[in-house]
């Protein structure tokens, strides 16, 4: 069998994630850097593996698949190991498919798109202003809200789905680190113990360490720039590739 192609930005969540599982489920691909501060995600040739212009995305011989969760169980099907990842029974399925919704509809739209892309990343990138004090004073409340519910449903468990990983788990805590480049971070996770505790078994795995080399390394960087004017983020995918 030809080893699929991953096109991946590991200062992407959902790539990351993509990326960390195949890792830790020791799933062989090759990996196609595809840095989105140099535009490569717009280029034809990559504009013909997924039209929609995002990382990740998956191209196996002739076939092209994008959406991380999508990625992640085509992957681990292909090597039989789905049971492992996406749960062994209808009803274990069932509850990883309820964490991957909840997922997008609330960890990844509430503290990744509504407020690290305009409030952290943004200002970082590109030195654009931050949204008016009142407007992040409200993306803080509803992400309170959001991890309240998500350190609950990590009170039952060593993680998300009971004693062992699940891609629920991979693609949560992709995201959770892109607080990383709050100065506010301890302040805003101190409140949530099971959080806390989940987080440091998943970044204790070695697989973890690999998938966020290259984000640990631009971490720093990218809170040094913050609110100082870039004439392009190209340094971001730069820093990054040192380090790969």
């Amino acid at each position: 069998m030809s080893k699929p192609i991953i096109y991946h930005d590991p200062t992407s969540e959902p790539s990351r994630a993509v990326h960390w599982l195949c890792i830790e489920a020791q799933i062989p691909v090759d990996i196609s850097y595809t840095w989105l501060t140099r535009g490569d995600h717009v280029s034809p040739t990559f504009l013909e593996v997924n039209p929609f212009h995002q990382v990740p995305a998956l191209k196996h011989d002739d076939f092209c698949l994008s959406e991380a969760s999508a990625i992640m169980n085509y992957l681990t099907d292909i090597h039989d190991v789905s049971e492992t990842w996406f749960g062994h029974d209808i009803k274990s399925k069932a509850e990883i498919n309820k964490l991957l919704s909840w997922y997008h509809t609330n960890l990844r739209r509430i503290l990744t798109l509504d407020y690290f892309l305009p409030v952290l990343l943004m200002p970082a990138y590109l030195g654009f202003p931050k949204p008016p004090e009142q407007d992040i004073q409200s993306k803080l409340d509803a992400i309170h809200t959001m991890f309240e519910q998500l350190n609950d449903m990590l009170s039952k468990g060593k993680y998300l789905n009971g004693d062992k990983i699940c891609a629920a788990d991979i693609l949560y805590a992709c995201d959770v680190v892109v607080l990383d480049i709050d100065p506010h971070r301890e302040e805003i996770l101190r409140h949530y113990p099971s959080v806390l505790r989940w987080l440091d078994t998943l970044q204790s795995m070695e697989s973890y360490q690999i998938a966020h080399r290259a984000w640990h390394h631009v971490t720093p960087l990218i809170l040094a720039a913050t609110g100082q004017a870039q004439e392009t983020p190209a340094w971001v995918a730069d820093a990054c590739e040192s380090v790969l």
